[in-house]
């Protein structure tokens, strides 16, 4: 029962997998749950009963976590809303994203407190996903995290339908997380595309089941007060210093991709340099994953053992590092997966046991389906989760079977241990990378052993260059260079994999 954890997270992911296909009564599940709770509490541990048992009731909470998902509070904002309903609502809220710039609007989630139609207020909840058009014809700047937020700078005159007395929002502030705002508009259903269901389905896995459309300055009345989180406003305003080192010392198609493989943020990617990285399999590497944690979690521990700081208390500050790193770039799947295996890890430090990387992962794949199951169906999710998986399982068997143990020449065996790491996550992603993007590229493993060690020297350069950016800028200088030019290296070699015959193909 060493990794009974294992076991639980098959049978729970199971649960919400059976959940998504067959129709059952949510009471009498949770009746059935209960009752094979009440025999598990008076099982013999050491009885294989119990441990079916066990297994058969992580199936149960599976299933009941996914179908309690999709109950939504009486007072839950879409309930006030019916498809196609072109009624005008003003809703009273607070962002909770912080606002980014793309495809020519402003995006953001508002946290809905109060909605109001024809006179009528009620009390709600639930979130709102916020496109704002561009207004008067000029283009809003990106918005960045905290104080250093773009502006909504345009001339309030040239509004459409500007009347001097109307109320409006001040368009010399910015917007930030955790701002009160008031917003008069539509709310919409969101469309698929195509007859698919991909986009409806990706906001309801976030919980957003309504858009409101902002095409007019006067839709918005700014409130006073702040209503996020004072950690997240924090992260998010070191996010926004270190995105601004990386900005000033690098020109700007290098500082997107820096500033996505170190702090998560993608948005600055042109879409020919995400493609080109799709049709090669290296996609990934600007995406903030497991090196990304180690190396936070190795600066901070090193720093604290050069100020002789106790072993416990070097183990709990480094934890908190590691959190805080997670907020600052977004909480995505891969972030999470790497920061839960990293606190499982310094767990096991703490308590002097050793660590077990089956166990560490299925907890962090545990972890984030207990909060919201249906991530499982999250094309992000299946990848970060599997690929690991794959190098786990597939690396030893394939470094057994080629005896490469038995290889005397370092370079040789280095290149051979990048191959079969490279090969391993490519097997296991393969089918769903096909299925999903409808494409193969055998150029991948080659890529990837290619572009991995690249990467990693780009990453470490980034991580020097911006804290060196924030504690003396002139010694940040010394570092934009050699990173601008492994950020150029890299593209290039991108650009000339993708060429070779045979590269890539689609399905």
């Amino acid at each position: 029962m060493r990794r009974l954890l294992v076991g639980l997270a098959v049978f729970y992911s199971l649960g919400i997998i059976l959940a998504g296909l067959i129709r059952l009564d949510f009471w009498l599940i949770m009746g059935v749950a209960i009752v094979v709770l009440v025999f598990v509490s008076l099982g013999v541990r050491k009885n294989y009963l119990f441990l079916v048992l066990v297994l058969f009731l992580a199936l149960l909470a599976g299933y009941l976590n996914l179908k309690n998902s999709y109950r939504l509070s009486k007072c839950h904002i879409r309930n006030f809303v019916s498809y196609k309903d072109s009624s005008f609502y003003c809703l009273n809220g607070f962002i909770t994203s912080q606002p980014e710039f793309k495809n020519n609007r402003l995006w953001f989630t508002l946290q809905a407190q109060e909605i109001q139609v024809d006179k009528l207020k009620y009390k709600c909840c639930g979130e709102v996903l916020v496109k704002m058009d561009t207004f008067g014809g000029r283009q809003i700047p990106p918005v960045r995290a905290g104080k250093e937020c773009a502006t909504l700078s345009i001339n309030p005159e040239q509004a459409p339908g500007f009347s001097p007395g109307c109320r409006r929002m001040d368009f010399e502030q910015e917007l930030n997380y955790g701002d009160n705002l008031t917003l008069i508009g539509n709310l919409d259903w969101p469309h698929n595309f195509n007859g698919s269901q991909g986009y409806k389905n990706f906001l309801a896995r976030q919980g957003i089941y309504l858009i409101m459309p902002i095409k007019d300055p006067r839709q918005i009345v700014r409130q006073g007060g702040f209503s996020g989180v004072k950690l997240i406003e924090s992260c998010l305003w070191l996010r926004s210093s270190l995105e601004q080192v990386i900005c000033r010392h690098l020109p700007a198609l290098p500082a997107s991709i820096l500033s996505a493989m170190v702090l998560g943020q993608k948005q600055g990617i042109p879409w020919l340099v995400s493609n080109s990285m799709i049709k090669s399999g290296t996609v990934h590497i600007l995406v903030v994953s497991g090196f990304n944690v180690g190396i936070v979690a190795f600066i901070t521990n090193l720093l604290l053992k050069i100020l002789r700081l106790p072993r416990k208390a070097r183990i709990i500050l480094t934890a908190i590092c590691l959190l805080m790193y997670c907020l600052i770039t977004g909480a995505t799947n891969p972030v999470i997966r790497a920061t839960v295996m990293g606190l499982v890890f310094l767990a096991a430090y703490f308590l002097e046991r050793e660590p077990d990387i089956y166990n560490s992962l299925v907890s962090a794949a545990l972890f984030i389906l207990v909060i919201n199951p249906r991530q499982i169906y999250d094309i992000g999710f299946q990848l970060s989760f599997i690929s690991v998986l794959a190098i786990v399982y597939f690396y030893p068997k394939l470094k057994a079977l080629i005896h490469l143990e038995a290889c005397r020449i370092k370079i040789l065996k280095f290149i051979g241990e990048g191959c079969l790491v490279s090969f391993s996550a490519w097997l296991g992603t393969l089918v769903i990378i096909a299925l999903n993007f409808r494409i193969i590229a055998p150029v991948t493993v080659l890529a990837n052993i290619l572009i991995v060690p690249l990467a990693t020297l780009i990453t470490l350069c980034g991580f020097t260059l911006v804290l060196s950016g924030l504690i003396y800028p002139d010694l940040a200088n010394l570092f934009s260079l050699p990173t601008a030019a492994l950020i150029t290296l890299l593209l290039n070699i991108n650009a000339a994999l993708i060429k070779l015959p045979f590269a890539f193909f689609y399905v």
